[in-house]
């Protein structure tokens, strides 16, 4: 009686390599969905920061007060107001922040819905810097990257 002997597995240098190509695909993976979901994320924010100055407008007309955003913690976060009653506050996302350079930090509106000071706030991102440009009159509001 001979016995065959069954060689039907994989050597360790082989399985090595298997293991090596399943991990670079994955972190490759990792890697474009985690940049994708900054930049959603950030689109995201930037929707959500027109609404609330919108908002905060329509407070202003609405109430015939005065209404003020001003950005606090390093430029991290907002704080709405009107006649010193918080409105709403938002932290804004990690990769994004309030510049030091940026020739606005408080954004008021006046009771007839005009903006008191125009100029631009400018954004720190991730992906860059953003400008929201602030015009003279009533609610024009640019957005650029």
């Amino acid at each position: 009686m001979e016995m065959k002997l069954s060689q039907n597995g994989f050597t360790f240098i082989e399985m090595l390599l298997v293991l090596s190509i399943v991990m670079v695909i994955t972190s490759s993976v990792v890697f474009v969905t985690t940049s994708k979901l900054e930049e959603i994320e950030e689109r995201r924010f930037f929707k959500q920061f027109h609404l609330d100055v919108q908002q905060l407008q329509s407070i202003a007309i609405g109430e015939e007060k005065y209404t003020y955003l001003n950005f606090f913690d390093n430029g991290s976060k907002y704080v709405a107001k009107s006649a010193n009653v918080k409105l709403f506050e938002y932290e804004l996302p990690a990769g994004v922040r309030l510049s030091k350079n940026s020739n606005l930090k408080e954004i008021a509106f006046h009771p007839n819905g005009s903006i008191k000071e125009f100029g631009t706030l400018l954004f720190e991102t991730t992906n860059g810097s953003k400008k929201v440009t602030f015009y003279i009159g009533r609610g024009r509001v640019n957005y650029e990257k």
